[in-house]
């Protein structure tokens, strides 16, 4: 915001840019909040410095929507009836596979011991 200012405030060509500070806020916050603004910045180091700005506001966006879908996703994984395989529902199945394989190996024993399952 302050940069917007400092860069925006006179330009070169003699015409005014920015008045005050409650406009580069106001611009710098319509740039973070939907990527763009009707009103395009007029020196170079204002237009980088949206640029920088609009790169940190998409990085941003996406940093919040990976921890929300991982809040999401780890509520779900807890949940006995979620759909998707949690930690709870892997045990289950490994506890009963384990059987499984106990089951057959008692099977394959007594069979060779000329005795039928």
């Amino acid at each position: 915001m302050a940069g917007i200012y400092a860069f925006e405030r006179e330009l070169p060509n003699g015409t005014g840019g920015i008045n005050d500070y409650g406009t580069a806020l106001w611009l710098t916050g319509m740039l973070m909040s939907t990527i763009g603004s009707d009103d395009f910045r007029k020196t170079a180091q204002g237009r980088v410095l949206c640029f920088l700005l609009a790169l940190c506001a998409i990085a941003l966006c996406g940093y919040l929507t990976a921890t929300l879908a991982t809040f999401f996703v780890s509520q779900d994984a807890q949940s006995d009836r979620a759909e998707i395989a949690g930690t709870k529902s892997i045990q289950a199945l490994q506890t009963e596979i384990t059987a499984l394989l106990t089951e057959i190996k008692a099977c394959f024993t007594k069979r060779f011991r000329a005795v039928n399952c």
